[in-house]
């Protein structure tokens, strides 16, 4: 008998909030993909709800995969934080996992991308 994988544990991705300041900076660990999309979409929202310096800081610094559906929840949650306007702030470093997927679908012209959280809070 073998373990079929039932997609549970696939996917993980840890989602931390904190405040620099005025601004929540809503740092994000592991995977975004279709299983943790929505999860990223609400904890900027969350962080958009906790900000009081007029803009949100979104880390990807440290995610290792973002597929199709994570470039849509980017999306989705910098138009969410334009419609408050509050504009979404996304830290990228150095990251390809992040970075090559944005460049490849050109997303880098619609998202306010940064190359640390430090860089984001002082642009």
């Amino acid at each position: 008998m073998t373990d079929k994988d039932d997609g549970s544990a696939v996917s993980r991705l840890t989602i931390n909030h904190r405040m620099a300041g005025e601004v929540a900076v809503v740092a994000v660990s592991g995977e975004v993909d279709h299983a943790t999309s929505t999860q990223l979409i609400e904890a900027v929202r969350t962080g958009l709800d906790r900000t009081r310096g007029g803009f949100c800081v979104l880390d990807l610094t440290d995610v290792r995969f973002l597929d199709g559906h994570g470039l849509s929840a980017l999306l989705k949650a910098t138009r969410a934080a334009e419609n408050r306007r509050q504009p979404l702030r996304i830290a990228v470093d150095t990251n390809r996992p992040v970075i090559r997927p944005i460049e490849i679908t050109g997303l880098e012209e619609f998202l306010a991308l940064y190359h640390s959280v430090e860089e984001a809070l002082h642009a």
